[in-house]
């Protein structure tokens, strides 16, 4: 729960930069006032809160809810102030009325109080204010799903993709080493069955089969390593690539804001059992 001193601390952070065009554009509408003049008022500001909070502490319901908008207004500023790194100086608000994502996502703003959830939704505010229309409605449903424990749980799983949106099937299939790698990340099958729940990853296992007369060698991206395969059938073409659990649209979406790290243990696994009929891994 909001309490006056960290609601004064919230209030610090915006001081500097509540004269920008984003929040003069965007916050003081939402909060119906300028939040560069309460954050002015320093100490007197922060005695008249403590005040109305202690004053609320006995007022019941009706208390209750005051305290209720003080955390709303905190998760709201702190959000806020973690946007506006991301935001775009030179980039005018052209954010409609009309853009259902932004505002619902800034009412949403206001009930998250984990500082790794604000910095997803701060990063996805400002991507939606520098170009409008980035994002749909769907992405916010699962936006509001997300946890701490879901990003995490996301950003560890993220580790295990090919080419930005894939993980091989056989990551999961019960090797011995590939379960030394999987356990300091605390992630199993389950972990994944647990994001494609939440929209993240697409429900089933796909392959995908391409033709490749020219025998062109077939590169898959793993941050900044490739690994490469080389055509070694004479006659057969044919490329397919193994089953594979994909990234959803919105899971493409929200990966690209989180920290995901690179696992050389399970780069070397990939070179020694990700294979590919046909073909040879000549990777470095």
């Amino acid at each position: 729960m909001s309490d006056p001193a960290s609601l004064g601390k919230a209030l610090e952070g915006a001081t500097k930069i509540a004269n920008t065009t984003w929040f003069t554009s965007i916050i003081d509408r939402v909060f119906g006032f300028k939040i560069s003049e309460w954050a002015a008022e320093g100490e007197v500001r922060k005695r008249i809160i403590l005040d109305e909070y202690e004053k609320a502490k006995s007022q019941g319901l009706q208390g209750m809810q005051y305290i209720e908008n003080m955390r709303k207004a905190e998760n709201l500023i702190n959000t806020a102030v973690k946007t506006s790194e991301h935001i775009d100086p030179d980039q005018p608000n052209e954010v409609k009325m009309d853009n259902d994502f932004f505002w619902n996502t800034v009412e949403h703003a206001k009930s998250v109080s984990s500082d790794e959830v604000q910095e997803l939704i701060a990063k996805i505010l400002a991507s939606e204010y520098n170009s409008p229309g980035t994002y749909s409605m769907s992405t916010l449903q699962i936006i509001k799903m997300l946890g701490r424990r879901e990003l995490e749980l996301f950003e560890n799983v993220g580790s295990l993709i090919l080419n930005s949106e894939l993980i091989p099937n056989i990551v999961f299939q019960g090797s011995v080493d590939m379960g030394k790698i999987l356990a300091p990340l605390d992630i199993d099958f389950n972990s994944l069955q647990e994001l494609q729940h939440l929209g993240l990853f697409l429900p089933n296992s796909m392959r995908r089969n391409v033709q490749n007369p020219d025998k062109k060698v077939l590169g898959f991206e793993y941050f900044d390593k490739v690994l490469s395969y080389e055509c070694v059938h004479k006659t057969d073409f044919m490329l397919t690539i193994p089953g594979f659990y994909g990234l959803s649209k919105t899971g493409k979406e929200l990966l690209q804001h989180l920290n995901v790290t690179k696992n050389d243990d399970y780069y070397e696994w990939l070179k020694a059992n990700f294979k590919i009929d046909n073909y040879k891994c000549v990777a470095e």
